[in-house]
């Protein structure tokens, strides 16, 4: 409903004294409380968290016993931030009120309304005076309007608590930014009569201006935005299932939208005001047996960002570990090695080796997505087909159990499906106890063959146990570890339940390691002969065959039965767990599409020299596959066996990696490939998956590069943007749309905050700079004027295309800052060394995310030359870390590329 209300006063030096000393207040007394808590807490009183505040949520707070590690941490954090902002406001009915916003759970202090902003309450500072809105007190609804609204800095002082840069927001009297509050509680005296030398003194800027002023940034990092604008507020409490994608131009607080929901998604009490959202998070945990407040995973793709959002984290009371916020590369190979199997390990086992270069993939694989379409129908026909070649060579056998088991999978598994993973497993899950039997019939017989072919060896040499463990130590420490060939997959799915360990090189061979090198070698040989073909001499069991010789094997019969007997039990124990041959199966068939595919020239121009290698772009789509299969298996499972969910094996591997909620931050730097994986693990209970990135940042050319894009990750992602850029200058702005046109984007509309100070200053730029003298010679220059106007530090970036160039420059530059008590230092491989008052080195690949006060992008006319095709992207990006001051190189003369971009820059800055 409208609210029609009158100021009660116009004193607008009044209102703001109210405001300061109520904040004042608050402030003192909420630290206070929460310093008393923890010193409780330390001494063991766990009646220190009966205080919790329930104006958050009406239901009571369980297990107020138990002392939780989430509660000692929003002690903590109260006491180092005790409120984040003030709202007064007006209801229907013309009542006044007062409540404070906490950024996480508050506590209840006597006289003063305190909520926290994940509440549902705690939107209400996201409006401006002025606005309207309804909100529940408790189990009332109420109608209000916004009469004042404070964003509250508390810092602790030698004085006392004090608020510093404090924006006030007061209906019909307008904006206002607050130096000091305490300062306007205790003003400077007036000068007496007779102080003469007061006289002197200059005045100093005004503790309160009005309009909003814009900060200097004094720390490198992420900017810490407490309480978000209306719009980033909707966005961040959208429930917990919402697959979304954030965008928006440089600095309009994507990363810190996507951290403040992840807070508020982890909170259990700011969960309570939703009892669906906290249904789902509680069937999760169930599943899983992971605490919510622990279940999620963050993606980044630098490690340096990755370092500022776990600061961030930080201050949102989130506690991030390296498990927590991961990079796609480090995540990829831990899960391809450790999960998967798929990558090489010192025991020799493993299909692949991972590669990070390549000289045998066409470019079309730009198009990534419609590349991994190709292979997974190649796979899913593969698939099909053989299952159904297996089942009627099964059901074609003369012996009677082989022949029924045959014949009921052939009807089962006849008709060509899509989800061909599912629908096998369910129709085989009926027959395994008798594929098991049969199994188990074969393996006797095997195992009698087997140790007839040993005790021959040993009756006859009673030392051949020891002779074989020296001659298999002797061929391990002369020869290297072979490379898997494709068609022994099938083979080593019959090794993989063995129990003992494979002998390593360098480390003694036991008699039961040497034994089963022994029967694995007559093993290879029996089913070389059945299938008409031999052993390489290379390999390990050729190498063992070779030193036994004829007269040390079994007979030709022997060995025609052992063949027989082993091919029977391959075939059925695919069936007997199809989970492990679907998954194990992935790379055997990808090494086969790649082949086939070089002989259509579609994709590659040729296979890798050694046929283990695979590059990363390569390996993605193979984790992409078993990721997928895995899901659609475990989906079969939710469906039709709930309580037998697999706990072990690569299933339950995957179970263990999927999180409650996953988080990519500048999502646009991943390939689709990659963020469909990423995608994978996601627990389909919950569904949460909340990206966020800008299309003109993209630095990869693997990268996202259209917001159409996302349908092909998954369905049902919804698109949301704010556009309020809260970094960069007017001017600053200007230029960025400029830059985004040169790579032929549109860029997004950008609406700057009403501040002071909003058009700043015009960008620099200097052509023939060759070499790093000259560059530092300039850079000083520059920041020698930056260093004038601002008297204080701040942070400064320096780009740089290539990391060689890092240490140089940095050098040189430090040499001559040293005059003004500056350093410049180097951050090699985007490592953060020095401190913010340093001028910091990088290469420009490591600094998406970040801001600074002031950035030099160094050598434009090198990154046009290298990126012919990104060049626009890097300056893009580079620009858009500055937030006023911005400076250009050339190694040469400006190119004709970035020519039309002239009108925006000056050669120096005005003093």
């Amino acid at each position: 409903m409208q609210i029609e209300v009158t100021m009660n006063t116009t004193n607008k030096e009044a209102v703001i004294e109210d405001i300061a000393r109520h904040s004042l207040d608050c402030i003192e007394k909420v630290a206070a409380d929460a310093e008393n808590a923890r010193a409780a807490h330390k001494r063991g009183d766990a009646r220190v968290f009966t205080t919790i505040n329930t104006l958050n949520s009406p239901q009571a707070v369980n297990s107020i016993g138990s002392i939780s590690d989430s509660e000692a941490e929003a002690i903590a954090a109260l006491i180092q931030q005790p409120v984040i902002a003030r709202v007064h406001f007006l209801d229907e009915n013309d009542e006044e009120e007062t409540i404070f916003i906490t950024r996480t759970t508050p506590r209840s202090v006597p006289g003063y309304k305190i909520a926290s902003y994940r509440s549902d309450l705690g939107k209400i500072a996201s409006l401006v005076a002025g606005d309207e809105g309804s909100f529940k007190f408790g189990a009332r609804e109420r109608d209000l309007l916004i009469d004042s609204r404070a964003l509250l800095k508390p810092e602790r002082t030698s004085s006392g608590w004090d608020s510093r840069e404090t924006e006030i927001d007061i209906r019909d009297l307008g904006r206002f930014t607050v130096g000091s509050l305490r300062e306007i509680l205790t003003p400077e005296g007036e000068i007496e009569e007779g102080d003469l030398e007061a006289l002197w003194n200059d005045d100093t800027d005004e503790n309160v201006v009005e309009g909003v002023r814009r900060a200097i940034i004094t720390h490198m990092g992420l900017r810490d935005q407490p309480i978000l604008d209306r719009h980033q507020d909707e966005i961040f409490r959208m429930p917990i299932n919402t697959k979304c994608f954030l965008s928006g131009p440089p600095g309009t607080g994507k990363t810190t939208t996507l951290i403040r929901r992840l807070g508020q998604k982890t909170d259990r009490q700011a969960l309570q005001e939703s009892p669906q959202e906290l249904r789902l998070i509680e069937q999760v945990e169930a599943e899983t047996k992971t605490p919510h407040e622990t279940s999620w995973v963050v993606f980044s793709p630098t490690e340096l960002l990755r370092q500022y959002v776990k600061e961030a984290f930080a201050r949102e009371g989130l506690a991030a570990s390296d498990t927590h916020i991961r990079t796609w590369e480090e995540f990829r190979r831990e899960i391809a090695r450790d999960e998967f199997k798929l990558l090489r390990t010192s025991s020799g086992s493993g299909p692949f080796v991972e590669r990070r270069a390549q000289d045998y993939l066409k470019d079309e694989i730009a198009d990534e997505a419609s590349w991994y379409d190709d292979f997974r129908s190649y796979l899913d026909t593969s698939v099909s087909e053989e299952l159904r070649a297996d089942a009627k060579w099964l059901a074609a056998r003369p012996a009677d159990d082989l022949t029924t088991i045959g014949q009921k999978l052939s009807e089962d598994l006849d008709t060509p499906r899509k989800d061909i993973y599912a629908h096998a497993l369910r129709n085989v899950t009926e027959l395994v106890p008798d594929i098991r039997e049969a199994i188990s019939e074969r393996s006797e017989a095997i195992s009698r063959l087997l140790a007839k072919a040993r005790n021959a060896l040993v009756y006859e040499d009673r030392n051949f146990p020891n002779i074989l463990r020296e001659e298999i130590s002797r061929q391990l420490s002369n020869a290297p570890q072979p490379a898997e060939d494709i068609d022994d997959f099938e083979d080593a799915l019959d090794d993989e339940d063995q129990a003992t360990e494979e002998p390593q090189p360098g480390r003694p061979v036991s008699r039961q390691q040497a034994l089963v090198r022994f029967e694995r070698a007559l093993k290879a040989i029996a089913r070389a002969r059945l299938a008409k073909r031999t052993v390489s001499e290379k390999s390990q069991d050729g190498m063992l065959l070779a030193w036994l010789g004829e007269k040390r094997i079994p007979s030709d019969e022997d060995l025609a039965e052992l063949g027989k007997l082993l091919l029977e039990q391959t075939r059925l124990r695919k069936f007997e767990r199809l989970e492990r041959l679907f998954l194990r199966g992935i790379a055997p068939k990808y090494k086969r599409f790649r082949a086939e595919r070089v002989k259509t020239s579609r994709w590659y121009e040729a296979t890798p020299t050694k046929p283990f290698d695979i590059f990363w772009k390569e390996l993605d789509l193979v984790v992409l596959a078993a990721l997928q299969i895995a899901n659609e298996l475990l989906g079969h499972y939710r469906r039709h066996a709930v309580s037998s969910l697999p706990d072990g094996g690569l299933l339950g591997g995957v179970r263990a990696m999927q999180r409650a909620q996953v988080l990519i931050d500048e999502a646009t730097d991943f390939s689709r490939v990659q963020l469909a994986a990423m995608h994978e693990i996601s627990h389909p209970t919950s569904s949460s998956f909340f990206l966020c990135g800008d299309i003109n940042q993209r630095l990869t050319s693997w990268g996202l590069k259209t917001n159409e894009a996302l349908d092909w990750i998954t369905k049902g992602i919804e698109r949301k943007s704010i556009t309020v850029s809260y970094r960069q200058s007017q001017r600053l702005v200007d230029l960025a749309k400029a830059v985004a046109s040169l790579g032929g984007s549109q860029a997004e509309d950008i609406i700057l905050p009403d501040r002071l100070d909003a058009e700043g200053l015009s960008p620099v730029w200097q052509d023939a700079l060759a070499d790093h003298d000259k560059v530092s010679d300039w850079l000083t220059s520059r920041i020698h004027e930056i260093d004038r106007m601002l008297q204080r530090s701040t942070t400064i970036a320096v780009l740089v295309n290539e990391e060689a160039d890092v240490e140089p420059l940095a050098k040189a530059l430090n040499d001559r800052l040293e005059e003004i008590s500056l350093s410049a230092v180097a951050c090699k491989d985007g490592k953060v060394v020095g401190n913010d008052r340093d001028v910091r080195v990088f290469d420009i690949r490591h600094i998406k995310g970040l801001e600074f006060e002031a950035v030099f992008f160094i050598g434009l006319d090198e990154t046009i030359a290298k990126h012919p095709d990104l060049f626009a992207k890097f300056l893009y990006v580079g620009a858009t870390r500055a937030a006023n001051y911005l400076g250009v190189t050339f190694t040469q003369s400006i190119p004709g590329q970035v020519a039309m971009l002239a009108p925006h820059f000056q050669k120096d800055w005005p003093m």
